[in-house]
């Protein structure tokens, strides 16, 4: 099931405007419809009373002469409504003096209707026989008038009428389908208004994601998007453009310092976590050697206690040109600490990893450094070396192992190489 969240904004937007014109019409046919209803309802009831009060009133001599013969021939003007099933006529006994059930209803069900009426009319006795006030209902299947018959200031008895629903329930169901006709036009007409009215709002965003998209995939700070429409997405495109300049003026400042050491121009210690989170993954992906190789100068701090720090600036960065020639060409040299190195061996066994780093050692070894017009000194790296297909994607583990046969290289009289064991 597609989630809202994950629609593009033309679908949200239009999704937006259809609902809230759905819930408008809705709330709107819902009202008019139960306006309608009630209107519909009252017109029926009045009809039946009026039916009822003037029946009742041609009943009261019959009534009160109990003249069954009367009473029949005075309802008979009932019979001729089809709509009426029944119409019975009690005495101020409750006891049924006349009346007669529509031969086109069930008769089962009408007397189910007159056993409810019997009970509701004396329920209500004091209301029908002391205040001379009628009854009157709608339910479900059908309505009825529960009306007394006076005489003389006496309530001689009561008229029920029955009668279906058919008229009131034709006249809703044809107002539904009207209202829900409408509705539908309607929502028809506002969804394809908000077809069109969405570009105005989407368009200007669209413009701004392509031009994202685009920086995104070509690292290109010199795009810039124009507005052609004089609101606050003009405001919007202006500090777009801003943003972009201030970053593209920065990025080629900032791009150095982010992944470079300064003083050797080799990747740092935070570049160098990166991208071997990057490489470990990849070889633990494929099952393919991950080699790495750390490397540290030796008695470096003698040379700056001696020299000066400066001289040793000068032994760092002939110790980085060295690391740089001697590696692969997709290496990546990197120092990550005072006089520490890192150098990360895509793909690289072993051995491979080894005669690396003694190929760096060497390299090191015989260069001749020179520090002034005269002078030039010479210095050694010890190296630990470690080569596996990871096991898992943690750099972590790799580290201490490397760091460990770099501290036995130490241990064991510098300027060599150690190759790491792993747990």
């Amino acid at each position: 099931m597609i989630k809202f969240s994950n629609l593009s904004i033309r679908l949200k937007l239009i999704v937006l405007l259809g609902a809230s014109a759905a819930i408008a019409l809705s709330i709107s046919s819902v009202m008019t419809l139960y306006y309608t209803f009630n209107t519909q309802r009252e017109e029926s009831l009045r009809d039946l009373r009026q039916i009822s009060e003037i029946s009742s009133e041609n009943l009261t001599a019959a009534l009160a002469f109990h003249d069954d013969a009367s009473a029949a021939k005075t309802l008979g003007s009932l019979r001729i409504n089809p709509h009426v099933l029944a119409a019975i006529i009690h005495d101020d006994e409750a006891h049924r003096f006349s009346g007669y059930v529509s031969s086109s209803a069930a008769p089962s069900m009408v007397a189910g209707y007159l056993s409810g009426l019997s009970v509701i009319a004396k329920a209500n006795r004091q209301q029908l026989f002391e205040h001379r006030r009628g009854i009157e209902a709608i339910v479900f299947d059908y309505m009825y008038a529960i009306t007394p018959i006076i005489f003389e200031g006496r309530t001689l008895g009561t008229l029920t009428v029955v009668s279906d629903n058919r008229v009131l329930k034709s006249k809703i169901v044809h107002h539904l389908f009207m209202q829900t006709l409408i509705s539908l036009i309607t929502l028809a007409v506002i969804i394809l208004i908000s077809i069109r009215l969405q570009k105005v709002f989407t368009t200007p965003i669209f413009h701004m994601i392509a031009a994202i998209h685009k920086i995104s995939e070509t690292k290109n700070y010199s795009v810039s998007v124009d507005s052609l429409q004089n609101d606050e997405f003009k405001d919007l495109y202006a500090h777009f453009n801003a943003m972009i300049a201030e970053i593209r003026d920065r990025d080629d400042r900032l791009i150095g310092l982010a992944t470079t050491d300064p003083l050797t121009g080799l990747a740092n210690r935070r570049h160098a976590m990166e991208v071997m989170e990057t490489m470990v993954i990849r070889a633990h992906r494929r099952r393919e050697p991950f080699g790495i190789v750390a490397l540290d100068i030796d008695y470096f701090k003698r040379i700056n206690d001696a020299l000066g720090h400066p001289i040793g600036d000068i032994v760092l960065k002939e110790v980085a040109n060295i690391l740089k020639r001697t590696a692969r060409e997709y290496d990546l040299v990197a120092r990550t600490g005072g006089e520490e190195f890192l150098v990360l061996c895509d793909n690289s066994e072993q051995e491979t990893t080894r005669i690396i780093a003694e190929r760096m050692r060497a390299g090191i070894e015989s260069a001749a450094i020179r520090y002034d017009d005269e002078n030039t000194l010479q210095v050694t790296v010890s190296a630990g070396v470690y080569s596996t297909v990871p096991a898992s994607e943690d750099i972590n583990e790799l580290l201490k192992i490397v760091d460990r046969a770099l501290y036995h290289a130490k241990e064991a009289g510098r300027n060599r190489v150690e190759i790491g064991v792993g747990a």
